[in-house]
């Protein structure tokens, strides 16, 4: 069998990630190879039951992103990494070749609810990708802005907020983006 691509010797072992979904794990780090294929074949022998599923409790702590580029176990290509959500900075690493799917240890749990949502497959796709780092760089601009405007923050939240309900709003704009007059 395969050789895990984060341990590179330990072999990969037949496990079961939840019923009826078969993957290969391993021993040592404990992370897990699922196959696209066998994922979609899941769903569909699952069926609407997978759809309607709860979301599952995220873990406690997020688990640990492993770094640098893996080989792909089966055609040992490199892998490429995906980002599961603005808000979790794990990735996924992915063969597109083999469509097999690296998870590290805990990853499973951050993607479960995307699994029974039927999401999962999206998170490999440059719209969902793009939508990430979307988000991120409106997080990293409000966190800038935080740091510089300090308590008027809120402030100009504030003004935000009530601009966005002004029918004048662009005059508005124009009328603030104006360089004031220099005083006679």
């Amino acid at each position: 069998m395969a050789q895990c691509p984060q341990c590179a010797h330990s072999p990969l072992v037949h496990t079961m990630l939840t019923e009826g979904l078969a993957a290969y794990s391993c021993g040592k780090c404990l992370g897990t190879l699922v196959s696209l294929v066998a994922y979609r074949a899941w769903r569909d022998r699952s069926g609407s039951e997978a759809l309607t599923a709860s979301p599952l409790a995220e873990p406690d702590t997020d688990p640990a992103d492993s770094t640098g580029a893996k080989n792909c176990p089966k055609c040992r290509s490199l892998m490429s990494k995906y980002r599961i959500s603005a808000e979790k900075s794990n990735r996924l690493d992915y063969c597109a070749h083999c469509e097999e799917i690296w998870l590290d240890d805990g990853e499973w749990q951050l993607v479960e609810s995307l699994v029974t949502s039927g999401d999962f497959t999206k998170v490999f796709t440059q719209a969902w990708q793009y939508s990430v780092r979307s988000s991120v760089n409106q997080q990293m601009e409000e966190q800038r802005l935080r740091e510089l405007l300090g308590n008027d923050y809120a402030r100009i939240e504030e003004f935000a907020e009530w601009l966005a309900t002004q029918p004048g709003k662009q005059e508005i704009l124009a009328r603030l983006s104006r360089r004031p007059r220099a005083p006679n």
